[in-house]
C-alpha cells in the first residue's frame, strides 16, 4: 500500500497475524526518522519483541536514545545562541520543550529497557542489510539458513562468569549517563510502590495516526502499562548486574571455614539485598501473569542463594553460621526455586497461542533466570559444591535439580514454538487446509487469489525468521544446562 493510513492499518493486522517482519518492512516504507521516532516507534516495537527480532528492536531503540543524546545537545546549543541574540523566550521555549518533554520521555524509558533485555539476543548479522535478503542469499545454495547465533555475543549478560563479571562493570559505569540504556538502573533505584503514582514521563506518542480506525481499534499500551514494564526491565537487571558483581568478588573458604566478609563483599550484598527488597515491595502492587510472576520470583530466590551463601543469613546469632549452615539455607532456596519453575511449566502449556508470549519472556525472564542459575554454579564451585558433586553436596544436587526442571521448561518452549509457527504445509508451502481458505477468499471477490498467496507467503516467511532467531537461544541455553547431568 502507498497511503500512510493503509500502511498503518496493515502494520496492525501482520502484527495480530504473527508476520513482524512484514510488519517491520512496511513500517520501515513510512520512512519515520527525527522526531517521528519519539511519536511514532511505538506502532513497531511491541510487535517486534513478540515477533523475536530483538536485533531491529535494539536498531530501533538505540535510534531513539541516540535522538534524545543530540537534542539535548543541541538544545544547549540553539539556547546559547538564543540568549546572545537577545531571544530570551526562545532560550525558555527550547530549554521547557528539552526539560518537559524530552529528557523524560516515554519511549526514550521504553527504548533503554529494551536495549537492556534484548542485547544478549543480538544477531550481528542483523545489524546491517535486509535481513529477508540475506536470509534468500544464504538459501540459494539449496537447504535452510542457519544463523551463527551465541547468547550475549556482543552484549548483555550471557552466563559466563568471567564475561558477565567485566560485562556488569562497564554496566555500572555507563548507567551514569542519562541517555546510555544502563541509565534505567537508576531511574528504579530509589523507585517504590508509592511513589510509582508521582514517576514523570512525558508521553509523546502521536496517537491521532490512528484516526482512520473506525470498526475495529488496534490496542496500544497505556502511558501506566509501559512505565510499569519498563521499570521492571530496571529493576530485573538492577538485581543482575548486582548478583554478577557479588558473586565476582565472593572469597572461597578454607580448611572448611566460612570466609572472613570484606568492606566490599559487605557493600556488594547489602546494596544487593536493598535492591531485592525494593523489587519485592514493587511487585506487590503491580498486576503480572502467572508464569511471568513465577519466574521473576525465581529470579529473586536466586538472588537470595547468593547473598545467603557469601554472607550468611541476615540477623540471627552469627556463632551458628558455618558453611554447612549456608549449605543448608542455600539448598533450602534453590529447591522453592524448583517448585517455581516447574509450576510455569504448567502455566507455559505447548499452545500455538503461546509463541508470542514466548518470544516476549525469552529476554524478560529466560535469558536472567539462565545467567543467575550460571552465576549461582559459578559460586558453588567456588565454595566446593560444584556440579559432580551433586550426589553428596545437598546444594550441588537442589542445583542440578532446577537446571533440569529449567531444562525441561525450554524444551515444552522449542515444542510451543514449533506449533506456533506451523502454518499450513509447512516450511515455504500453503497447507492443503489453507487451500480451501484460498479458495474461498477468492470467490468473495473482493481480493485476488495472487494477493491472498502473497500475504500467506509473507506470514510464512516472518515466522520463519522468528524460528531463526528465538529457538537458537532456546537450544543453546538447553544444550548448557545439560552439564549439570553430566557424571
Amino acid at each position: 500500500p502507498y497511503n500512510p493510513h493503509l500502511k498503518i492499518a496493515s502494520i496492525g493486522i501482520y502484527s495480530q497475524l504473527h508476520a513482524a517482519h512484514r510488519a517491520l518492512t512496511i513500517y520501515q516504507d513510512l520512512g519515520v526518522k527525527q522526531i517521528q521516532l519519539d511519536s511514532c516507534s511505538y506502532l513497531i516495537l511491541p510487535t517486534l519483541i513478540r515477533g523475536g527480532l530483538y536485533t531491529s528492536a535494539i536498531k530501533l531503540s538505540t535510534s531513539i536514545l541516540r535522538l534524545h543524546g543530540s537534542t539535548s545537545k543541541e538544545v544547549k546549543d540553539y539556547a546559547t545562541r538564543a540568549l546572545r541574540n537577545g531571544l530570551l523566550f526562545k532560550a525558555k521555549e527550547m530549554a521547557t520543550f528539552q526539560k518537559e518533554r524530552m529528557r523524560p520521555s516515554l519511549q526514550l524509558l521504553q527504548s533503554k529497557g529494551l536495549v537492556m533485555d534484548a542485547a544478549p539476543l543480538m544477531i550481528l548479522s542483523d545489524l546491517g542489510g535486509d535481513i529477508m535478503a540475506a536470509r534468500q542469499q544464504q538459501q540459494k545454495g539449496g537447504g535452510r539458513s542457519i544463523l551463527p547465533v551465541r547468547l550475549g555475543a556482543e552484549k548483555g549478560y550471557c552466563g559466563n562468569v568471567d564475561e558477565d563479571a567485566t560485562r556488569a562493570e562497564k554496566i555500572a559505569i555507563d548507567a551514569e549517563g542519562h541517555f546510555n540504556a544502563p541509565s534505567i538502573l537508576h531511574a528504579v533505584a530509589q523507585l517504590s510502590p508509592a511513589s510509582l503514582d508521582d514517576f514523570v514521563s512525558s508521553d509523546n506518542r502521536d496517537m491521532t495516526v490512528n484516526s482512520f480506525e473506525i470498526l475495529h481499534h488496534n490496542s496500544h499500551s497505556t502511558q501506566g502499562d509501559t512505565i510499569i514494564k519498563s521499570l521492571r526491565r530496571g529493576q530485573m537487571h538492577g538485581l543482575l548486574t548486582r548478583a554478577i558483581m557479588v558473586a565476582d568478588v565472593a572469597i572461597a573458604p578454607k580448611k572448611g571455614k566460612v570466609p572472613k566478609s570484606t568492606d566490599e563483599t559487605v557493600y556488594r550484598c547489602h546494596s544487593l539485598r536493598h535492591s531485592l527488597l525494593r523489587a519485592k515491595e514493587f511487585l506487590q502492587g503491580v498486576d503480572m501473569d502467572g508464569v511471568d510472576r513465577v519466574l521473576w520470583e525465581a529470579c529473586c530466590q536466586l538472588c537470595e542463594a547468593i547473598i545467603v551463601v557469601i554472607h550468611g543469613s541476615d540477623g540471627g546469632d552469627k556463632s551458628d553460621d558455618t558453611l554447612a549452615s549456608r549449605e543448608k539455607a542455600a539448598a533450602s532456596i534453590i529447591d522453592s526455586t524448583t517448585q517455581l519453575v516447574q509450576s510455569a511449566r504448567t502455566s507455559e502449556g505447548c499452545s500455538p497461542s503461546t509463541g508470542a508470549r514466548i518470544c516476549q519472556l525469552l529476554p524478560d525472564r529466560i535469558v536472567p533466570l539462565f545467567v543467575l542459575l550460571e552465576t549461582v554454579a559459578g559460586l558453588f564451585s567456588r565454595f566446593g559444591w560444584g556440579k559432580r558433586k551433586r550426589n553428596t553436596k545437598a546444594a550441588s544436587g537442589a542445583l542440578a535439580d532446577l537446571a533440569l526442571t529449567f531444562r525441561d521448561l525450554l524444551s515444552d518452549m522449542l515444542c510451543a514454538m514449533s506449533q506456533y509457527r506451523s502454518f499450513g504445509g509447512g516450511h515455504n508451502t500453503v497447507g492443503v487446509g489453507l487451500e480451501s481458505l484460498i479458495e474461498t477468499g477468492a470467490g468473495l471477490g473482493v481480493v485476488e487469489e495472487d494477493s491472498i498467496r502473497r500475504a500467506l507467503k509473507e506470514i510464512i516467511s516472518s515466522r520463519e525468521l522468528t524460528e531463526e532467531r528465538v529457538d537458537p537461544f532456546l537450544a543453546q541455553m538447553r544444550e548448557s544446562l545439560n552439564t549439570f547431568e553430566e557424571p
